[in-house]
């Protein structure tokens, strides 16, 4: 029974995790949302006990549901970013064009999923160094991608790599 927890333990720490601006809305964890609906809760009461000054309690449930990090998980068989996941068995042809700086997967009836270079955030201040950074994530994400979906499905076929 040890060895489960171990390997289970291994599946779930072998994700690997980036910082991406998607478009689609990210589920909350079931902790983070209980964090919500308690501070929710708290909010209410003390809303009631404090008015007016205690309205400004809803800022705390407020601030749990807004700032739901953005990210990218790629997992041992398939990526989450967002409301998307991607099985990379699934994937039949990976488009990469460097220049254009967009990853794109394409899986069975045509469903597209694209990288983009512009979407990885980057600490930097000067244009040429958030260029350089962000190119580097993508290069880095990109190439992890490309070794995933082979492992998964070695057939698929790979252009502009």
């Amino acid at each position: 029974m040890a060895t489960e927890t171990a390997t289970d333990k291994a599946a779930t720490a072998s994700f690997a995790v980036f910082k991406y601006k998607h478009g689609s809305r990210t589920g909350m964890s079931p902790l983070r949302r209980k964090w919500a609906l308690g501070t929710l809760a708290l909010a209410v009461v003390g809303a009631v006990a404090l008015f007016p000054g205690g309205l400004a309690l809803f800022l705390a449930p407020l601030l749990v549901w807004l700032t739901v990090p953005r990210q990218l998980a790629l997992g041992p068989r398939y990526l989450v970013c967002g409301e998307v996941i991607v099985y990379y068995g699934n994937v039949d042809k990976i488009v990469v064009d460097r220049d254009g700086g967009r990853l794109t997967l394409i899986s069975a009836g045509d469903r597209r999923f694209t990288i983009e270079r512009e979407r990885f955030p980057t600490g930097a201040r000067k244009t040429h160094k958030i260029a350089a950074n962000r190119a580097a994530k993508f290069a880095k994400v990109a190439a992890k991608l490309v070794e995933k979906v082979r492992h998964a499905s070695p057939a698929v076929e790979v252009s502009g790599a």
